[in-house]
């Protein structure tokens, strides 16, 4: 299923819920550093949309600051890459003058491959306590939101088809082993045991996407794949380990050299 997303980028407005002084900056080289840094550095309210993005964010480098944060610590432009993605967060009030932290809101841009551009907005939104697109103070978001012409509904409509297009090619992906085990079925080369566990991790895979844990349905598509690799055999013996079966005599090479010693 085609999702109109941009081929380029993906610019997200999110809600800002909570807060805390977990992070500073070091004056040094601008980078996010945990708050036990013992460095010069100044303090940083990062917020849950941007830590949580920053933990879906697999193979994430240490981000650095663009915009460094002053009196208001709130106020800041971070940066990083993971792996062919890059990730542009700015923190900004929209109401109250920025007292309270559920007056500030965060412009992400994602910049990469479409897929991985999807899946981790998708990943980041089910990890997330709250729906990033719903604003506390709607009233003064519409107005910060149309100064850029953007909208409430726009924003919203953006955030779901990322998750629409990552649960598409989940699907996809789902779809086309359940595909590949009827083949293998018809062939009758895999055992019917194998057959009927890769159909079990197809229903785990299922349901992980009904969850919208992407993880989850990775793993059991992985392990679905794998069990149609794995034949059983006769003499397999059930365990908590695995068993290796030695079928031949191994000659005994003596590799001792009586000049070395």
């Amino acid at each position: 299923m085609d999702i109109d997303l941009h081929p380029e980028h993906s610019i997200l407005h999110a809600q800002v819920r909570r807060a805390k002084a977990s992070h500073c900056v070091d004056e040094s080289g601008h980078f996010l550093r945990p708050s036990t840094f013992k460095g010069p550095s100044s303090k940083v309210y990062l917020g849950d949309v941007a830590e949580t993005l920053l933990r879906c964010s697999v193979g994430a480098e240490t981000p650095t600051f663009l915009q460094t944060p002053g009196f208001d610590e709130q106020r800041w432009i971070m940066e990083y890459t993971a792996g062919s993605l890059s990730v542009s967060i700015q923190s900004m009030p929209y109401w109250g003058f920025g007292l309270l932290t559920s007056g500030y809101r965060n412009e992400v841009v994602i910049r990469g491959p479409v897929e991985e551009r999807a899946r981790l907005v998708h990943d980041w939104v089910a990890a997330l306590q709250h729906n990033p697109w719903e604003f506390a103070h709607r009233g003064s978001a519409k107005k910060a939101l149309h100064r850029i012409n953007s909208s409430l509904k726009s924003n919203e409509d953006n955030w779901r088809l990322h998750q629409t297009r990552a649960r598409s090619l989940l699907a996809e992906a789902i779809a086309s082993l359940d595909h590949h085990i009827d083949r293998i079925e018809k062939k009758g080369d895999v055992d019917a045991n194998m057959i009927e566990l890769a159909r079990l991790e197809i229903d785990l895979a299922q349901q992980a996407l009904a969850d919208d844990n992407t993880p989850a349905v990775e793993r059991a598509l992985s392990r679905g794949e794998a069990a149609l690799l794995l034949p059983i055999e006769e003499d397999e013996v059930e365990a908590h380990g695995s068993i290796l079966t030695i079928e031949e005599d191994i000659p005994l090479v003596d590799l001792s050299d009586d000049s070395s010693e």
